[in-house]
């Protein structure tokens, strides 16, 4: 697929910590992308397969990612078309190709349409300005870090009332030991436990068992509620990095999978992405990405 060329260079600019666990080094990698991207447009559909061909049929959001020429965040501008159908020449022939970074979120809680400008203040300080189709500010954020650390973020409504606030600890290895976030009416806290190639996430309500693979990717995540085993998910990834498979095994042994099948353009950043989910839908990640010179 042409990621081999690159996956050396890649592989030299990811960061372990002593857990094992893969550590995200700017926003492009945050989002799977390599290679100096200037800007990336991403569109969501539910398909249907007729014939082996993907036909878009309903077009579900749309994200206009613009980054800095250092790989941070310039603007987001989100969509959601709730019930609107594809265009008409949205017909897809799928090559087949190494059969998705992370799961598509497939539910919605965003506003129909925002758009996200970031504002670095000062290297320790970045602020998100949320604003909606007229331009009138919904709520803003201020993210507070020591390098690449994020120790506290405020969120704001538009007329400026604190929302929530959110801190973040770690330890000596910089790795993440707890977060808690604080609302007008209460909080949720999580704890980070480690040992090697392990991490475990204590919350409320579900804690897990994450186990990661020699580059740093999950490979297993257990669940459990309290002690009580929920689920078991295994992981399998391609050459360039990005996830192939997911498979998860209730309790009752119920086994359910889902499958991902990519393009790649010449960055190596994939530009089509198709989930075949273990519920029998599929959907549809398309890409149009620019580059720097």
């Amino acid at each position: 697929m042409g990621c081999i060329k690159t996956y050396r260079l890649w592989a030299a600019l990811v960061l372990l910590s002593s857990c094992g666990e893969r550590v995200t080094v700017s926003d492009l990698d945050s989002l799977g992308l390599r290679y100096r991207v200037k800007s990336m447009d991403e569109s969501f559909y539910i398909a249907d397969s007729r014939f082996d061909t993907i036909v878009l049929q309903t077009k579900l959001y749309q994200y206009k990612y613009r980054f800095h020429h250092d790989s941070r965040y310039m603007s987001v501008e989100k969509k959601l078309f709730p019930g609107s159908p594809a265009s008409s020449d949205s017909i897809l022939s799928v090559p087949e190709t190494d059969s998705v970074k992370q799961p598509f979120p497939h539910a919605f809680k965003e506003p129909g349409y925002c758009f996200i400008n970031y504002r670095y203040v000062s290297d320790s300080l970045t602020v998100l300005e949320i604003t909606d189709a007229h331009g009138s500010l919904i709520s803003r954020i201020d993210r507070k870090y020591a390098g690449r650390r994020l120790l506290s973020e405020e969120r704001y409504s538009g007329s400026g009332s604190l929302l929530s606030k959110s801190g973040f600890r770690y330890d000596s290895r910089h790795r993440l030991l707890n977060s808690a976030v604080f609302y007008e009416n209460g909080y949720r806290e999580t704890d980070y436990a480690y040992s090697p190639g392990e991490k475990i996430e204590s919350g409320s309500e579900f804690n897990c068992r994450y186990r990661f693979d020699i580059n740093g990717r999950v490979s297993d995540r257990r669940t459990y509620r309290g002690v009580a085993p929920v689920a078991e998910t295994h992981f399998e990834y391609n050459g360039c990095g990005d996830l192939i498979a997911m498979q998860e095994i209730d309790r009752e042994g119920t086994v359910n999978r889902t499958v991902y099948e990519y393009s790649y353009d010449s960055g190596n950043n994939w530009t089509l992405c198709v989930e075949y989910s273990c519920t029998g839908n599929i959907f549809v990640r398309k890409r149009e990405i620019t580059y720097y010179n």
